[in-house]
């Protein structure tokens, strides 16, 4: 609720959240120079030009960011919920 109706001012977590993580996926598109990528294609791999999920090795922290760069998560739980 915002602040004028006499709540806190707290944004919609959930939505700011999505938006948050959509723009690091956004940005595994166009900033493949930088170390953070490198990083995680070195740890996860590339492939077809996207950086891979990991299967069982990969973090579950990871594999969720995955899930939702490609349309399977909803922040229904884990790291994100």
């Amino acid at each position: 609720l915002r602040k004028e109706y006499g709540g806190l001012g707290v944004r919609q977590l959930r939505e700011f959240n999505i938006a948050l993580l959509c723009k690091w996926c956004w940005r595994m598109l166009v900033d493949r120079g930088e170390l953070w990528f490198r990083v995680l294609a070195t740890r996860y791999g590339v492939e077809r030009g996207r950086l891979r999920e990991g299967g069982r090795k990969g973090s579950s922290w990871w594999r969720e960011i995955v899930n939702i760069r490609d349309g399977r998560g909803d922040l229904g739980g884990g790291w994100f919920g």
